[in-house]
Order: C-alpha cells, then sequence, then structure tokens
C-alpha cells in the first residue's frame, strides 16, 4: 500500500481498526484526533493497571503504524487544515456520527463536492437510511440489533434454560471490528475502482448490516424451512447426537461424533465401556432419542482427562474433539509462537504482546513500522509540511 495516503477521524474501534489495516502494509495514515483524543486512549488496558493516555494497549494496537495530528474541528482554522490534508489524500475513513461530521463541515456530500478523487469511507451503526438511520448505537448495541447476540451459545455449546442464560457477548469488540474488517475491504474495491475511473466515491457502511451478514445458519433456517433458533441443548439446534460441549479436568471441549464410524472410534477410544454398548445408544436415532443421558456418560468420561490429553485421543482416531483455550494459553502455545501470531511490544516502558497480522505476505510482510502516535505527536510537521512520512 506504500504511496496510499489515508486520513482517519476516528473513535474506539471501527473506524480505527479499518485504517489500521492500510497503514500495517505500507500506506501513510494520519489519525486525526480532537484535543481530548480517541476514547480508547483513555479505555486500556494499562500497564501495572494505571491508567495513562499514553500507555493504552488498546489504543497501541488500533493505531500503530500510523501519525498523529490533534485539529480541534469545531474551529474554522482546524476545518480548513482538515481539507488540505484531505485535498492530498486518497481515503478518508470514519465511524464519526453523521451530524458531528456535518457540523465539521466533513459530511459524506461535502467531501464528495470538494475533493472529487478522494474514498469517503463512512461507518455508522444502522447506515445512512432506513427507520434507524439517525439511531445512536456502539459495540453492544449493533451486537445485539444485529441478531448474533441471540445466537450465542450456539452449537454445541447450547443454553439448557433460556431464562437463566440470556444472549452473550464476548469479551472483545466483535461487531466493530467486523465492521473495520467488511469496512477496509469495501474502501479496497473502491480504490481498485478509482484507478480506472480516476473517481472517488462514498463507502457507506452499516454496523448493524455487517453483524447480520454473519448471520448464515439462522437467516436461511428462517428464510427456507421456517425453522428458529432457539439456543436450547435440544437435538434439533446441536445435531447428530453426540456433539456436545463438555467439561474436562482442565477446562471445557468439544465432543463430536456425528457419523456411526465416528460413534465406533469413541467407543474405542473409551475402552468399549459397557453403558455404550447398549441399546440405548446402539444407533443414531438411539442416541438422539438418549442424548441427555449420553451427555452425562460422557462427561464422566472427560471429567477424568485434561483437554490435551483428549485432543491426542481425538487426532490419535480421526474425532473432532478439540479443547477451548483461555486467550492465555492460545497465547503461550508454541503454534502461535512458531506463526508469529503475536509481536512483541512496549507499552509505557515495558514489554507486552499483541496480535500481528493474522495472514503472512512474504513479498511485503507484515511490521511494526512505528508505535501508536502520541497525542498530537506529528502535527507540527504535518500541518506545517504537508504530508510526511
Amino acid at each position: 500500500m506504500a504511496g496510499v495516503t489515508v486520513v482517519e477521524l476516528g473513535d474506539s474501534t471501527a473506524g480505527p481498526y479499518a485504517a489500521k489495516l492500510f497503514g500495517d502494509f505500507g500506506a501513510d495514515v494520519i489519525k486525526v484526533e480532537g484535543p481530548a483524543g480517541d476514547s480508547t486512549r483513555r479505555r486500556g488496558p494499562f500497564p501495572a493497571g494505571l491508567p495513562d493516555p499514553e500507555a493504552s494497549g488498546l489504543f497501541m494496537y488500533l493505531n500503530i503504524n500510523k501519525l498523529g495530528v490533534v485539529l480541534d474541528l469545531a474551529k474554522p482554522q482546524d476545518q480548513a487544515a482538515m481539507h488540505r490534508l484531505l485535498a492530498r489524500a486518497d481515503i478518508f475513513i470514519s465511524n464519526l456520527p453523521a451530524m458531528q461530521l456535518d457540523a465539521c463541515d466533513l459530511g459524506a456530500k461535502t467531501l464528495r463536492s470538494r475533493h472529487p478523487r478522494l474514498i469517503v469511507t463512512t461507518i455508522s451503526p444502522f447506515g445512512a437510511d432506513g427507520p434507524w438511520a439517525g439511531k445512536l448505537g456502539d459495540e453492544l448495541v449493533t451486537y445485539a440489533m444485529g441478531g448474533i447476540a441471540y445466537s450465542t451459545p450456539g452449537m454445541p455449546d447450547a443454553a439448557d434454560d433460556l431464562v437463566k442464560e440470556p444472549p452473550l457477548h464476548p469479551a472483545c469488540f466483535v461487531a466493530e471490528t467486523i465492521a473495520g474488517i467488511v469496512a477496509a475491504e469495501a474502501t479496497m474495491a473502491a480504490l481498485i475502482g478509482r484507478g480506472r475511473t480516476n473517481q472517488g466515491c462514498h463507502v457507506e457502511l452499516s454496523e448493524q448490516a455487517a453483524m447480520a451478514a454473519m448471520q448464515i445458519r439462522d437467516v436461511t433456517n428462517a428464510s427456507y424451512v421456517g425453522s428458529h433458533y432457539n439456543r436450547l441443548l435440544n437435538p434439533v439446534t446441536i445435531g447428530r447426537m453426540p456433539n456436545f460441549y463438555l467439561p474436562c479436568k482442565d477446562g471445557y471441549v468439544t465432543v463430536a461424533a456425528p457419523m456411526e464410524i465416528h460413534w465406533e472410534r469413541l467407543t474405542q477410544t473409551m475402552g468399549n465401556p459397557a453403558w455404550a454398548q447398549s441399546e440405548l445408544y446402539s444407533t443414531e436415532a438411539a442416541r438422539t432419542a438418549n442424548w441427555i443421558t449420553l451427555r452425562l456418560n460422557l462427561i464422566d468420561w472427560t471429567i477424568t482427562l485434561s483437554s490435551d490429553e483428549l485432543h491426542a485421543f481425538g487426532e490419535k482416531s480421526q474425532l473432532p474433539i478439540f479443547p477451548f483455550y483461555s486467550i492465555r494459553k492460545m497465547a503461550d502455545s508454541d503454534h502461535s509462537r512458531v506463526r508469529g501470531t503475536l509481536a512483541e511490544v512496549e507499552i509505557g516502558g515495558r514489554l507486552a504482546r499483541m496480535p500481528a497480522a493474522p495472514f503472512q505476505m512474504r513479498e511485503t510482510p507484515w511490521g511494526l513500522r512505528r508505535p501508536a502516535p502520541r497525542l498530537g505527536e506529528h502535527s507540527a510537521g504535518i500541518l506545517a509540511e504537508g504530508l510526511v512520512t
């Protein structure tokens, strides 16, 4: 992406992540912040738990390989400076509310008129039209209203009780990250298109729609079959038996044996226990009809073994038995180390690890070219001399 200039006016995750993907592979990304800075500077996590706007792990991850400028866009002179940046930029990415952009003379229509070659990418909770267009929202709102929260937990880790086990949200920014990825992909397509037309365009993304687009299983079932996924642990939603999310000695594993050959291998792996030879479990139909006791019997076996032991059994017997790793176990695994899944960085004077690129490019590999900018770190150079690298 060398030679491409991106101006980002974002906050939190979606806009900054979309811009980060360009910066990670060589584009010059200029992050414009207000005087208070991006909210993730205050969100952390922080080294030793001590708040420091220049040492937020989340901000560091989202904003590496960027240059930083501070502009007070409530002031006409700073609005003019912003337009000077955009006049020389290829891409503008923002996830600020449309009303806020309009108030700063940075609405999509204004930018398309003043900078016809500029690709303008805006990310909003619900898009620019439709009954919900004017609604505000964040990660939790769009994740929930995109339908995915109600699908969690899902197969095979379904719920036992719909009232006691409500919809779930993982401890990360799923909706905003997915929206950032989709925005970057669409912006890249627009950049390729501009090479043919020499004209920019407006890429307009709904975060809620990005979530809805992930509901392939439930949308197709509802559309074609008329069925409704209810999240309960039952044969309809978790498929052929056994197909369970089960506790083990040090965590959880999934044990799945959907076909007869799998069931034969599983019973052999378990040492051919007497209960497995019973007519209650002799056929697929019988195992489905008696799935409750089948699950309990399997737990009696899995609880005596570690997740790694069960995984080894699965590999040896060609069975889909796999563990659920904690974040720390994933991060410390030999596989993550060899693949370079995480990169070492310095945050607040301490070494830390953060995700690197999830794919590898041999000729132009991902790299940490510069740390996330301190607030306004590059303002003087960029605003005085134009775009700098």
